[in-house]
């Protein structure tokens, strides 16, 4: 890792410890949510189509939980990312749609950092606080997060040609006849199709 990119995450950990309860999840989810959506930028084809599915209001990808799901269904995220990730976004949830007073010390919180299984440094393993298990997951993803668009970028999508132009458009008959053994759709005198010289009168 760069030089300058171990500093700014260092300020940025120093910094995360000294959230509140309620930023700590908060701003865990939005740096996560920032990584996931470079890694889908550095995976579509450029375009505006791309925008749309990412940016726009309401887009499709436009969600913490769809840009999970969307990371993990490419494979730009492993099993264990994903599990980590879906974990600090429910618990993100707990902290957004609660008016007030809800901290760590919160059963449901306790049991979901519990779950958490991104491993912790061995003088810690036995007695990590709810908290401690939060933030060590978040340190973890991030960093193995950091530059994953740049490596998902040497995968980038490209627009393609699927099908022929020659293969898919009408011919006649009478002047220019499919090659031999060529499988075609025809549309008979009758109004039906007929399909590889046999009529299809459903269709």
């Amino acid at each position: 890792m760069r030089k300058e990119d171990i500093e700014e995450l260092s300020s940025f950990f120093s910094e995360l410890q000294r959230e509140t309860d309620r930023g700590l999840p908060l701003v865990s989810a939005a740096l996560l949510d920032e990584k996931l959506l470079e890694a889908l930028r550095s995976f579509f084809c450029v375009g505006k189509a791309t925008d749309r599915l990412l940016l726009e209001p309401n887009a499709p990808l436009g969600t913490f939980s769809a840009r999970i799901d969307a990371c993990f269904a490419l494979g730009l995220i492993d099993e264990h990312e994903y599990q980590e990730i879906s974990l600090v976004r429910k618990i993100r949830n707990l902290f957004a749609h609660s008016r007030h007073g809800l901290s760590f010390s919160d059963e449901k919180v306790t049991s979901l950092c519990t779950s958490l299984v991104s491993p912790l440094p061995p003088d810690r393993s036995g007695n990590a606080s709810a908290r401690y298990r939060f933030i060590n997951a978040t340190v973890s993803l991030i960093v193995r997060l950091y530059y994953r668009d740049k490596w998902v970028e040497r995968e980038r999508r490209s627009a393609r040609t699927w099908v022929n132009p020659e293969e898919t458009r009408w011919r006649s008959f009478k002047t220019d006849q499919p090659p031999e053994g060529a499988q075609y759709i025809a549309l008979g005198p009758s109004g039906a199709w007929v399909v590889d010289g046999k009529a299809d009168f459903d269709h």
